[in-house]
């Protein structure tokens, strides 16, 4: 009878731990990744962009003449003086 026992236990045992083991699909992980690629494919503005991969060629011929000008007229502007300010601490004086 003891031996009977043994047996039992021996292969119910290992059994209910491969049952507890194994992994039942829950609603997460049936829709895993769905936001994900909900937001991707809503900020995909044009879905041939990447199959033409020929280089942009220069700007709008207004809008390229502004931009230059802008441009050339960033290396010549200063920048404005910002004032200085004092602080004293226990007679410590720091700027």
């Amino acid at each position: 009878m003891k031996m009977k026992k043994c047996m039992l236990a021996m292969l119910l045992v290992p059994f209910l731990l491969l049952i507890g083991c194994t992994k039942q699909p829950t609603q997460v992980d049936n829709f895993y990744g769905t936001s994900f690629e909900l937001a991707k494919q809503s900020q995909i503005h044009d879905l041939n962009a990447g199959k033409d991969v020929a280089p942009v060629e220069g700007l709008e011929g207004s809008v390229g003449t502004r931009v230059m000008k802008r441009y050339e007229g960033s290396f010549e502007a200063t920048s404005p003086k910002t004032e200085t300010y004092s602080i004293s601490v226990d007679g410590i004086e720091t700027k």
